[in-house]
């Protein structure tokens, strides 16, 4: 032993110590001996009882193991509730493998865990067997659920505008034509843009409502999450209103994304009336939160 052996007045390193051993992805034995639990104690995995007794039932080891296991089943219960609709869709069992793997690829570094699931949808693209192939699978579909259910869980918990005045529809009204082109509107903190390979907001209803619902064919959907009154609601979009409220969030003018719009989703004979009901319904979603155009340009 060397001369940094703990004793009853060295709690704050036992503290440090016990911490990183039980939390390293490799297990305890890897953790007594990694670098980080020998900055604190100088000890090896063989030396261990000098540190931790054994007890009538178990050894220095297995102690330490029961507060490993401890702390990673919270870690994985933690998980499942930042995403319990993808742990009821591969059931329990599947579930906890993923977010083991997950929590060894990512271990939790942040002093919240709020932040534990936020590389969850990255760790699955970037270990689905299907990456790189064009044909959509499964695997796929579990990516845009965790990356639906990510950012629920984000809007829930971050900023909003419950106390603040949002724009109307009423506001869109008296503004000419060559003004409303030219303005710029700055959107709600909450709201966020999502464009996946199936239609995963029909998914979140089914489950929802079903204990098992079938996993949908691939197709391409498009989908607005928002908070109002503290309750985090889905709006579906069609290609068109997406492509366009996308261009409106990166501060694009209304021409600038009309016109990027219809690039990326065509036109229509009815191209005026769809323009109209788009913003209406991005304005009646609460979208909005103010529009920037110039005073001189309003209409009297």
């Amino acid at each position: 032993m060397t001369d940094n052996k703990p004793n009853a007045t060295n709690l704050p390193v036992l503290q440090k110590w016990l911490q990183s051993v039980i939390t390293n992805v490799d297990g305890v034995v890897e953790g007594i001996d990694a670098p980080d639990a020998q900055r604190h104690i100088s000890v090896d995995s063989s030396q261990i009882e000098s540190v931790v007794t054994r007890s009538d039932r178990r050894t220095s080891i297995q102690r330490l193991e029961v507060y490993a296991h401890a702390y990673y089943a919270r870690l994985v219960e933690c998980l499942k509730s930042i995403y319990p609709l993808f742990a009821k869709t591969v059931g329990d069992e599947l579930f906890d493998q993923f977010a083991i793997a997950y929590l060894q690829q990512y271990p939790s570094r942040s002093y919240t865990l709020n932040r534990l699931g936020s590389r969850f949808p990255d760790f699955l693209e970037e270990t689905s067997p299907t990456q790189g192939i064009q044909e959509l699978g499964f695997e796929d579909f579990l990516v845009g659920l965790a990356v639906a259910e990510r950012s629920i869980d984000a809007i829930f918990d971050g900023p909003g505008v419950e106390q603040q005045e949002v724009m109307s529809p009423a506001q869109l009204e008296g503004i000419s034509p060559t003004a409303f082109a030219e303005a710029t509107f700055q959107m709600v903190p909450c709201l966020r843009l999502h464009s996946f390979p199936f239609p995963i907001s029909d998914f979140i209803t089914s489950i929802k409502q079903e204990a098992q619902a079938a996993i949908p064919e691939a197709a391409p959907s498009w989908l607005a999450l928002s908070r109002q009154d503290y309750v985090v609601r889905r709006v579906p979009l069609t290609c068109w209103e997406y492509h366009l409220l996308s261009r409106l969030a990166e501060g694009q003018s209304v021409s600038q994304a009309i016109e990027g719009a219809v690039i990326e989703a065509g036109s229509s004979d009815d191209f005026p009336e769809l323009l109209a009901a788009a913003f209406q319904k991005f304005t009646r979603e609460q979208f909005f939160l103010a529009i920037d155009v110039s005073s001189e340009r309003r209409e009297c």
